[in-house]
């Protein structure tokens, strides 16, 4: 029994058989689906050194809903349809899904100034930096020049304080950086702290996760903490987040070291992310935790949102403010990370229609790190979500290419 804030009632699909190590259901035609996971979990490692889940809702119905392995290796606790997982920096569109809402009640516009509704932040060059910029990671701010530490990172308005009296980045490459782990989220938690009373956290559960029944929260309580799995990754998967070695005045060095190492969102020691403290922080930009159920669900609300009739009514966000949010406004090549990221006007993530445009045609989400992902195909009213607690180097996406694919042949035999 789940001990959450909000549970997640969707139908569930008829069961199929289950295999020693993948439990839960797939709905007629996701067989391959659940081969596809079984596999990846089966590279993966052993189940009790790691877990995963894998969720699918089309037009409302959860067709997919498996996990395998264990959620705490530590503990030993196995995961479960109800395992919370930290998103770590696929936390950002989570993100922005809050802000698109408070845009679509009206109470702020995304190309108006931060400064016009928290007027501290407009000193040192900032008065100009609109929330479009923010969430698209142009704001000229991906990183800080204080150095900060693992606790400092967990008080959200100190975070605040400091980036008022923050300048934009001089280096020419910090307006390219189309990702970052910190900052967006502690101006965004400001200015929702700021325009709606309320803290991120609150204004979240009461306004999205409480109303829609999902599992996601930003920051736990103590009766949660049973629930999430603990985050493990090895060096291979670390090495990506490290600043190339320079000299002293290696520009790239010093701008990487801002953006990814101040401090490190993975750090040498994984259990940063179990302990108790930091999972009842709210750490914007990466303390999002979901269910894949809840992730699911989220996906598939919004890409039934984004092709509903003009004027109708939205589970979530009107059709204008999705139509704009997934318009083209971002796209490169990350100077640091490499790798080439998209966004639209409100921070959502544009991805790639892959082998199968006709489903995700319009595709948008997250994806995260090490395989996290979470993906909304509004053509096919289907929300998807991948989540494991071993982060790794490789690609993640192979078992969402499967999802694509049986959705595809779901719709040419519907």
């Amino acid at each position: 029994m789940t001990t959450s804030l909000v549970r997640q009632v969707l139908p569930r699909p008829r069961p199929l058989a289950a295999t020693d190590d993948v439990h839960g259901t797939t709905a007629p035609g996701f067989a391959s689906v659940r081969h596809s996971f079984e596999r990846a979990c089966r590279e993966a490692g052993p189940p009790g050194s790691q877990g995963a889940a894998l969720a699918v809702v089309r037009d409302g119905e959860l067709v997919v809903d498996l996990w395998h392995g264990t959620a705490d290796p530590v503990t030993g606790t196995p995961w479960t349809g109800d395992t919370l997982e930290p998103l770590l920096t696929g936390s950002h569109g989570i993100l922005a899904t809050a802000v698109l809402l408070l845009a679509d009640m009206g109470a702020l516009e995304l190309d108006a100034p931060v400064a016009d509704h928290w007027p501290e932040f407009a000193v040192r060059g900032k008065a100009a930096v609109t929330l479009r910029d923010v969430l698209t990671f142009t704001a000229r701010l991906p990183g800080m020049a204080a150095g900060l530490d693992q606790r400092d990172v967990e008080n959200p308005r100190m975070m605040a304080a400091l980036l008022e009296l923050h300048s934009l980045e001089e280096d020419p490459r910090a307006g390219g950086v189309l990702h970052g782990p910190w900052t967006a989220g502690w101006i965004v938690a400001e200015m929702v702290r700021r325009v709606d009373g309320r803290d991120l956290d609150l204004f979240f559960l009461e306004e999205i996760a409480g109303p829609l029944g999902l599992d996601i929260h930003f920051g736990l309580v103590p009766d949660q903490l049973p629930q999430v799995a603990r985050i493990s990754y090895d060096e291979a998967f670390r090495a990506r987040y490290r600043a190339l070695d320079g000299g002293a005045g290696d520009g790239e060095a010093k701008l990487f070291q801002r953006v990814w190492n101040n401090p490190s969102p993975f750090p040498a020691d994984a259990g940063v992310w179990s302990e108790s403290r930091r999972r009842y922080a709210m750490v914007p930009s990466l303390g999002a935790y979901a269910s894949a159920r809840g992730l699911a669900r989220l996906q598939g609300v919004l890409a039934a949102d984004a092709v509903r009739a003009p004027g109708e009514e939205p589970s979530l966000l009107s059709r204008r403010t999705l139509d704009q949010a997934r318009s083209f406004w971002a796209e490169g090549l990350d100077p640091l990370l490499g790798g080439v990221s998209a966004y639209g006007e409100g921070g959502l993530q544009l991805l790639d229609e892959g082998l199968h445009p006709a489903v995700r045609s319009g595709a948008f989400g997250h994806q995260g790190p090490g395989g996290v992902a979470y993906q909304a195909w509004p053509r096919a009213g289907t929300g998807a979500a991948l989540v494991r607690s071993r982060l790794t180097a490789g690609p993640g996406a192979r078992v969402l290419d499967e999802v694509a694919g049986a959705v595809a042949r779901a719709l040419r035999t519907g």
